[in-house]
């Protein structure tokens, strides 16, 4: 009875895995308005969630450089400095299959918005019309590489007039059935460890 006690409570810690790695969540939502104390800031570089890996690119709104009002802080990918910007995300994402969401316009200025968007499977070049307002774009994808892959939007608004397409509202949220947690994964190792025991126990009575 104690064997079937301690196997029933590592079978069920498999299933709290099972069932905490089924459900989907959220590793990455950014809406950029808790940058620099919600100041907007020409050639920023200090975001919490992103490196910007190259280039430059504004954080504007709330009034400066105000294109689209009424959406808080977002992100010119064409800085001040006649460089076409990149953003690359700080966080390395495991293997797994994703949904990415977020919103991009056009430059508000008279050219079109133009970025290339990319992780692990997902490669989409996308082409807005300056007038463009903020248009929610969706993907499924997923990532393989066993040491996962960054989350990166690179500026192709080539004009040298620091008119880029504009950023807001990055989401990105597992399917489900990505690789557990470090601490799921040591749940895992309890349980398992816990039925080596019963067995090892089993055979020495």
């Amino acid at each position: 009875m104690r064997h079937l006690k301690r196997f029933a409570l590592a079978a069920a810690a498999v299933t709290v895995i099972g069932v905490g790695s089924a459900s989907a969540s959220a590793v990455l939502s950014d809406n950029f308005n808790g940058e620099n104390g919600g100041v907007p800031v020409l050639n920023y570089a200090s975001f919490t969630n992103w490196t910007v890996s190259q280039g430059s690119v504004d954080l504007i709104g709330n009034g400066y450089f105000d294109f689209l009002p009424g959406n808080g802080l977002y992100v010119d990918m064409n800085g001040s400095t006649g460089q076409a910007g990149q953003l690359t995300s700080k966080t390395v994402f495991g293997p797994g299959s994703y949904t990415l969401s977020f919103d991009l316009a056009g430059t508000q200025r008279g050219y079109d918005g133009i970025v290339n968007v990319s992780l692990g499977s997902l490669n989409q070049t996308i082409d807005l019309a300056s007038g463009t307002g903020f248009t929610n774009e969706l993907f499924n994808l997923t990532i393989s590489n066993p040491g996962g892959a960054a989350l990166v939007f690179t500026s192709q608004s080539f004009d040298n007039l620091d008119m880029g397409a504009l950023l807001d509202n990055v989401t990105l949220v597992t399917a489900g059935n990505n690789v557990p947690e470090p601490g799921s994964l040591a749940l895992l190792a309890g349980a398992l460890a816990g039925l080596g025991l019963v067995r090892w126990r089993r055979k020495a009575a």
